[in-house]
């Protein structure tokens, strides 16, 4: 019987020890939880007021929220999710409520699209800005006393309109 009592004990020892390697792995994902949520909060709150100043709207690929490709998803500039189902029903998620496996996938997309769409915004704000400089320059090169006395001179007299 003491044979039987050491393969018991050790049969305990090793449930209790697989017990503890539970706990174990349980608190590790717990706490990896936690950190994603802040990360992904973090995120959330930082790539939220970049979208919120630059004001562009992204057409997101439906298969990278796991989508039926004939659904729509628009990323707005608030980081809220807007999604047209082939049915015409609408539904909104905010971005710090998607999957880890989602966030990456629309980071993956959204940003490098972000990237292009404020490269092209800045291009264009160039181009008008140097137009409005160019402009500024040639109208500053018109001297003033000229305009002024264009504008005060009371001397100059319209004839008698007819009707």
């Amino acid at each position: 019987m003491s044979s039987d009592s050491n393969v018991q004990d050790d049969s305990l020892a090793e449930a209790v020890k697989s017990m503890e390697d539970l706990v174990n792995e349980a608190v590790q994902v717990y706490e990896l939880d936690k950190e994603k949520t802040n990360v992904i909060d973090d995120l959330y709150n930082s790539l939220k007021v970049i979208t919120n100043f630059l004001g562009f709207s992204i057409d997101l690929n439906p298969a990278l929220l796991n989508l039926a490709p004939e659904t729509r998803a628009l990323l707005t500039p608030t980081l809220d999710i807007f999604i047209t189902k082939p049915n015409s029903k609408c539904e909104q998620k905010r971005f710090d409520q998607l999957t880890l496996d989602e966030t990456a996938n629309v980071l993956r997309y959204a940003i490098p699209t972000i990237i292009n769409m404020a490269k092209s915004d800045r291009m264009n704000k160039d181009k008008k800005i140097a137009t409005l400089r160019a402009s500024t320059k040639k109208l500053q090169r018109l001297p003033y006393s000229n305009m002024e006395s264009v504008v005060t001179d009371t001397s100059i007299h319209i004839g008698e309109v007819e009707r």
